[in-house]
């Protein structure tokens, strides 16, 4: 196997445990990209967060996850210092589209291994 292929194969089975992480997380709201970095490190991939908004975007265009950006957030306003680009995603929570990708029940997506 190519080096790029085992790294394709790493950055699925990272996708793949986000969407694991974030079905732990199912009743809450939504989860912190925070926490999400946090889930990864335990689990020994640890990330960068610019890696990390990678992920987060190919998940969030195939309607796996839903994402909120800093611009999406209650009382957001460009003026305010510190508070992170407006297109810097936040938080994350598991749609169904996902779930069911997860339990097997969608269509294999060969950028998500579990």
């Amino acid at each position: 196997m190519s080096m790029f292929e085992v790294e394709k194969q790493r950055l699925a089975r990272r996708k793949g445990d986000i969407i694991r992480i974030l079905q732990e997380d199912y009743r809450s709201p939504m989860t912190s990209v925070g926490s999400l970095l946090g889930a990864l490190d335990m689990l020994g991939e640890s990330v960068d967060p610019r890696s990390l908004q990678f992920d987060l975007i190919y998940l969030a265009q195939q309607s796996y996850i839903e994402i909120w950006q800093v611009r999406d957030l209650p009382g957001y306003r460009r003026d305010r210092i510190n508070i992170g680009a407006p297109d810097e995603i936040r938080f994350a929570k598991l749609k169904p589209k996902g779930l069911q990708l997860l339990d097997g029940n969608a269509a294999e997506d060969p950028q998500v291994k579990f």
